[in-house]
């Protein structure tokens, strides 16, 4: 019982994330449960207005007028099935007729029913069902059931706020927290190891992200929390693509893959099918990643999932570029931006604009790339996303290397290798280092200084099987053609291991 009223938490903890409209129906069989979960979801988003709306006794204005008073935040209705109340017909008819003009505020209704309304939601109210965001069901059997954390002044996590300080500040408090958990409360260590990895990594530091998530990975297998088994699963899978061990990472998301098909998690099953993907897609695999998110965004868009669409349209987009398909990709990431601004994914966002500003660079338009640029490096650095500034540095590189403005595009390429380098990004450091190594080759033909940066990014590419070696080879190649076989295995045998 305490797994799966853990479940349901985490999946009405995660549907709150992003403050916007959500109508939520949570069916419960005690009275003790609604206070239980409004505690936590008040401890979870402390700065989220928060308000509660009892109906019994109102009338359809007043209710209707209560609402839009509110204008943002999360409403507790502990008593929506009063609507079902024999005389209250007046009153669920005019509720129901206002859902479009409620459904704009950025408002999460989370709306308590007992068992015998919960059946008569739909019949009645069927605008409103249709609309739903989430169907929970809470059961307790005994008090002694009730998981520990529901209430415990640990549990407080606002997942870090959006700028890099906030993130840091809020791994410092739980990490001191961590460390006055008693350790028999094994379902509260998950939950805070598992928060904590999720800042480490937003902040690309991989290391600390890795061990606090196999720490949640035991403390789910121990308190037989197969759904969190699953999700953490799916999360250590992100530390090796980004480290570009792709093959682990496989491993990884078909664990997780598996066990969220088993047992009916519909919305992670959908975020593993999008991050297999891209596994398939850094191979050069194309087709095989074009399936893949295919199958995920059916399920984002089926379930309501709008984050999970976002992201699965913009990697989409990035199917098509590929393929130099630029009006297809540009139609896409347009989607997906629409979708991220308006939901408030400020990473997501970030990700979008760099993506959108290699759309106009490969039709040759400099300054439009470098706005889309520009605004994606001030997100990406504001909230601390280390990774994604490294990308944005060395795409910015690439603006002005196009120009021939070298020295300003060495300056972002070193900027960008540095990051890559000291967060372990190995895809993106040989990417960085092949820029470098080409513009030494192209800007005054110096082939021995580009040979050690087009060397080392060739062997990084060819150990994660990357399509991009090829890319780097043909430059090694003509270098070899130039300066002569004997001269250039000299300098190879000279090669320290990372350039200057």
């Amino acid at each position: 019982m305490e797994a799966d009223f853990a479940r349901e938490l985490r999946l009405l903890t995660n549907s709150l994330r992003y403050p916007t409209f959500r109508f939520i129906v949570i069916g419960h069989n005690r009275k003790s449960i609604i206070t239980d979960v409004t505690a936590h979801i008040r401890a979870a988003y402390p700065d989220r207005p928060y308000h509660e709306l009892r109906l019994s006794g109102k009338t359809y204005r007043e209710i209707i007028d209560s609402l839009k008073g509110f204008q943002a935040g999360i409403v507790v209705i502990p008593d929506f099935d009063w609507l079902f109340q024999p005389g209250n017909e007046d009153v669920c008819i005019g509720f129901n007729q206002r859902r479009d003009a409620l459904a704009k505020l950025p408002i999460a209704l989370l709306c308590f029913v007992e068992p015998s309304g919960y059946t008569n939601l739909p019949k009645r109210l069927p605008d409103w069902w249709s609309l739903r965001s989430l169907d929970l069901e809470f059961q307790q059997e005994t008090a002694d059931e009730i998981p520990q954390f529901i209430n415990s002044e640990l549990e407080k996590s606002s997942l870090g706020g959006q700028t890099k300080e906030e993130k840091e500040a809020e791994i410092e408090r739980l990490l001191e927290q961590l460390n006055t958990v008693e350790p028999g409360n094994k379902k509260l260590l998950l939950l805070l190891n598992d928060q904590i990895a999720s800042l480490f990594y937003d902040l690309s530091r991989y290391d600390e992200a890795k061990s606090h998530w196999n720490a949640s990975l035991a403390f789910a297998r121990e308190t037989g929390d197969i759904q969190g088994e699953g999700i953490t699963l799916n999360n250590i899978s992100q530390i090796y693509r980004a480290r570009g061990d792709f093959e682990t990472a496989l491993t990884y998301l078909k664990q997780s893959l598996s066990i969220q098909q088993k047992i009916g998690d519909t919305q992670e099953e959908g975020t593993s099918l999008n991050n297999i993907s891209q596994i398939y897609q850094a191979r050069g695999e194309y087709e095989t990643a074009l399936t893949y998110l295919k199958q995920s965004l059916g399920i984002a868009q089926q379930i309501g999932d709008t984050q999970g669409e976002g992201t699965t349209l913009n990697n989409i987009s990035q199917i098509y570029r590929a393929r130099g398909d630029f009006e297809t990709a540009l139609t896409y990431l347009k989607d997906s931006l629409s979708i991220r601004q308006k939901i408030g994914d400020i990473q997501g966002e970030g990700t979008t604009l760099n993506n959108i500003s290699q759309i106009y660079k490969a039709r040759g338009d400099y300054e439009t790339a470098l706005t889309y640029l520009k605004d994606s490096l001030s997100i990406r650095q504001k909230i601390g996303d280390t990774q994604g500034e490294g990308t944005t540095l060395n795409n910015i590189s690439q603006i002005y290397q196009a120009r021939g403005d070298y020295e300003t595009a060495l300056t972002y390429l070193k900027q960008s290798l540095n990051i890559r380098q000291q967060i372990g990004d190995k895809s993106g450091e040989a990417t960085s280092l092949h820029n470098i190594g080409a513009i030494y080759f192209e800007q005054n033909q110096d082939f021995e200084k580009a040979l050690p940066f087009l060397w080392r990014a060739f062997s990084i590419f060819k150990q994660l099987g990357s399509p991009s070696a090829n890319g780097t080879l043909q430059y090694l190649n003509i270098i070899r053609q130039q300066i002569g076989e004997e001269r250039y295995n000299q300098l190879l045998q000279s090669l320290p291991e990372t350039p200057d």
